[in-house]
């Protein structure tokens, strides 16, 4: 078995963009990480107070075309500069939650 061992020699350019889409992958990941959180927080509480089940908040789907949807639907509000970096950044995050 033989493996390489490559390293880039990004120019400072290049590098703030690769810091860039690593930080849009963070962001969206947290954002959706956060919102999912919340409405299983307020699901919960829910349950204390009482409330039946077919009235609870509705539940959130975690998979990756409803975390799309959803990051689509905020993204204008959470990262307004989202265009700057390529929409896979995002799904990048989305996809490790």
């Amino acid at each position: 078995m033989q493996s390489y061992r490559f390293a880039l020699d990004l120019t400072p350019r290049q590098e703030r963009v690769v810091l860039a889409h690593a930080g849009a992958a963070r962001v969206a990941h947290n954002w959706a990480l956060a919102w999912v959180k919340a409405v299983m927080d307020q699901r919960a509480a829910e349950r204390t107070y009482g409330v039946d089940e077919a009235s609870l908040t509705p539940p959130l789907g975690w998979s990756l075309p409803a975390l799309r949807r959803a990051w689509n639907a905020a993204k204008d509000e959470v990262a307004p500069w989202w265009r700057e970096c390529s929409k896979e950044a995002y799904n990048t995050g989305l996809e490790a939650l």
